[in-house]
């Protein structure tokens, strides 16, 4: 692993413990949330200016856009049609308003998510282990990362299987964060009837 590659997973390593303390502690996201874009933000900077072309391998590209639709989409649309089909059983539909406050905000979220989780985690495991056991190991932390929300934890733990195998397969961090978006704004309402924004205050 390059020492970039130590940074990004330190730093990454370092998000999803204090995210899992605010949790622990009922502080709420928001301050979490705040740090780790200043942080984030800093490295990023950074690491752009002094290699251009990093931004494109990580996966910040359009050039394969056709072919990360087609890889990404038939499993979103089948886990969204799941979704709707499991509000309809539970009685969560219509979905509440916040689902579309929450779909209007949640991109650059999943976005950022998706970074976390086949960059800084998967891509740099995968230096060190085999790919295999790098997507399941990271998996299983980002989805760590939620507990001690352990219906989260329970239905992040799978996605994060699928999102970094699809990754592997069509590098495109702009496809995933929409669909990290979409799935989890549904995952929130239509599936654990929550108010998507509460989890961002205090309580």
């Amino acid at each position: 692993m390059t020492p970039w590659g130590r940074l990004e997973l330190g730093l990454a390593l370092a998000l999803g413990a204090a995210n899992l303390a605010t949790e622990l502690l009922g502080w709420g996201k928001a301050l979490v949330v705040g740090a780790g874009v200043v942080v984030w933000g800093v490295y990023l900077g950074m690491r752009v200016r002094r290699q251009p072309g990093v931004a494109r391998e990580w996966g910040f590209r359009a050039d394969n856009l056709p072919g990360a639709l087609r890889t990404v989409g038939p499993p979103t649309a089948a886990a969204t049609a799941a979704m709707i089909g499991t509000a309809w059983r539970l009685g969560n539909l219509p979905l509440p308003g916040g689902f579309w406050a929450l779909l209007l905000l949640y991109p650059a979220w999943g976005l950022a998510q998706q970074f976390l989780l086949n960059v800084a985690l998967a891509r740099n495991l995968a230096s060190i282990m085999p790919a295999g056991a790098a997507v399941l190991l990271a998996a299983a932390l980002f989805a760590a990362s939620h507990a001690p929300d352990w219906p989260v934890a329970a239905l992040t733990l799978p996605a994060g299987v699928v999102w970094a195998w699809l990754y592997r397969r069509q590098p495109n961090l702009w496809v995933l964060g929409v669909a990290h978006a979409l799935l989890g704004a549904l995952a929130f309402t239509a599936v654990l009837g929550r108010d998507p924004l509460a989890a961002l205050l205090p309580g």
